[in-house]
């Protein structure tokens, strides 16, 4: 199959060394395998980024031993074979990501030009032309596209490369690298991993052609600044007739320009320009400079590549270089040829730690939130019973103050009696132990009288009795509808003393300021001194007697 010409506007054609620290800075730490495989080897390299550098980290050649042609047994054995060696002798990480080759003349290229519609119309108008363009149905092919042009206002097209291969190819290739179908990431063809690893890492100065010969065919990659064209060419020879083609393809690139152009570069890689005169045929037969890959620039190796072996076959790992650039994220053309029911398992793969996360995290979610309500029911069954039992203990009280309050009225008789006994009784002793208290030692008492008497019922004649002094009313522990009563006290005694000064001191005042019951106000409401002498009183009674 031939790859047909297209335009390109590359958004990076080469490389400068200043831009990967910030390419780095977005990317983050990777790593990717790039296997270019055919039927004789599988050119292995593995990339890495380490800080700020990109280094190849690993390069190396599995041979595939040769079927003779009298046998019947499938090469794809030996293939199957090899990959196994690879798979098993290289540590393989969770995060690598493996990219491989499929030949440049087993894809079919198809280049469009739509409208400049807006990037979510694209795929359903590439998806329509697919079906025009691709002369096989749909379903026995695996195909992808990439928009090769932005949408500028200056610009009255989009251009987007078509991208095919036969179904059955591919999946023989997927039957031979079965052990790697877990790490497999894409599928690219080796023409577009070189033209990646040439915009990543080569300096392109004018319109150049490269040339990349292999033991069953050779690829053309034209590069014109911002332009590239791509051609496949079956030939397994390096002679007349290989450069006949090339320069017909050179031509025809030139016929389709617009104004005049020359090749200013022919850049050599792969296995059969190892031979020297396979170089000198290219060198006779242009003007043009030509060179040799021998070289990178924006890759390093590791301290665990072998200098030399690099040195020595650094010709034929083109391909597989491009295709670690794709794994890493690095590659211009990100075409996919990998079955879409793979890309959407390892896709699912991928997001499965995320889901089981998200579904752990859910789950905690809920166990919470289940221990939340768990906890809360529990105080409310707690608070519940705690309640009940308050008003429990509320209902008992409640029971007690009723059966109290019915037992009161029962005994409401009984309380009557006991409350109309005559509370002054406890006056008199009261009073009679605070006055003998009070009688000094050179005054002996000859008699005390004393009278209950209504408070209204008193009338005298402005005498007292003899040898009686007139009491002040007593407070006295009554009700308050109690009728109000006086202690009248009546004191004979005599003195040794001569002088009426000493009762007066002695006598006189400390019955004036006597208190009963510990209160502060004197209990007597009248104390006279009353020399011997007859006195008449008069106490008006209940029945108006004297």
């Amino acid at each position: 199959m031939k790859l047909n010409y297209f335009k390109v506007t590359p958004k990076i054609i080469n490389f400068k060394t200043h831009k990967l620290s910030r390419i780095f800075k977005q990317s983050g730490t990777k790593s990717a395998w790039g296997l270019d495989i055919n039927e004789c080897f599988i050119r292995v390299v593995k990339i890495i980024q380490v800080s700020n550098e990109l280094l190849i980290d690993n390069i190396s050649i599995i041979e595939i031993p040769q079927l003779k042609t009298e046998t019947n047994i499938s090469q794809s054995t030996h293939i199957k074979e090899a990959v196994q060696t690879f798979f098993t002798r290289y540590c393989i990480h969770k995060d690598d990501k493996v990219v491989v080759s499929v030949p440049g003349q087993s894809v079919l290229s198809r280049f469009i030009s739509i409208p400049p519609v807006e990037k979510k119309q694209v795929k359903g108008i590439v998806s329509y032309e697919a079906r025009q363009q691709i002369p096989f149905d749909l379903k026995d092919i695996v195909w992808d596209y990439q928009q090769l042009t932005e949408k500028t206002t200056n610009l009255n097209s989009i251009e987007i490369g078509l991208f095919a291969s036969k179904r059955a190819t591919l999946e023989q290739l997927l039957v031979n690298i079965s052990p790697l179908e877990s790490k497999l990431y894409a599928i690219q063809a080796a023409p577009l991993a070189i033209y990646n690893l040439v915009c990543f890492d080569q300096q392109i100065i004018g319109l150049t052609v490269i040339i990349n010969s292999e033991t069953d065919n050779t690829d053309l990659i034209i590069i014109d600044g911002q332009h590239f064209w791509l051609r496949s060419i079956p030939a397994s020879q390096v002679d007349a007739d290989l450069v006949k083609e090339i320069q017909r393809s050179m031509e025809y690139y030139k016929s389709l320009l617009k104004e005049a152009a020359h090749f200013q570069t022919i850049l050599l890689m792969g296995s059969k320009f190892k031979e020297l005169d396979n170089v000198k045929c290219i060198t006779d037969a242009f003007a043009c400079e030509v060179k040799i890959f021998k070289a990178l620039h924006n890759l390093k190796l590791s301290g665990d590549v072998d200098s030399a072996f690099f040195n020595e076959n650094i010709l034929h790992f083109a391909p597989a270089f491009g295709l670690a650039l794709q794994g890493i994220g690095l590659g211009r053309i990100k075409i996919n040829l990998l079955p879409q029911e793979l890309i959407r398992i390892a896709e699912i793969a991928k997001k499965k730690p995320y889901a089981l996360a998200s579904l752990g995290c859910l789950a905690l979610s809920f166990m919470f939130q289940y221990s939340g309500l768990y906890t809360g029911t529990i105080h409310l069954q707690n608070s519940e019973a705690h309640y009940q039992k308050v008003l429990q203990n509320i209902k008992e009280l409640e029971g007690n103050y009723k059966h109290a309050e019915a037992l009161a009225q029962t005994s409401k008789a009984e309380l009557g009696l006991i409350s109309s006994i005559d509370s002054s009784r406890f006056i008199w002793p009261e009073v009679l132990d605070k006055l003998l208290s009070l009688i000094p030692n050179n005054v002996s008492l000859g008699d005390i009288q004393s009278f209950w008497i209504d408070e209204d019922a008193v009338v005298l004649s402005g005498q007292t009795l003899p040898g009686e002094a007139q009491p002040k009313k007593a407070t006295t522990p009554t009700k308050p509808d109690a009728t109000k009563k006086l202690l009248l006290m009546g004191i004979k005694g005599e003195s040794l003393e001569p002088g009426m000064r000493f009762i007066e001191e002695h006598v006189l005042k400390p019955i004036q300021n006597l208190t009963l019951f510990d209160q502060k106000v004197a209990a007597f409401k009248n104390v006279e001194i009353v020399p011997v002498r007859l006195a008449r009183w008069r106490t008006k009674m209940a029945r108006g007697t004297a």
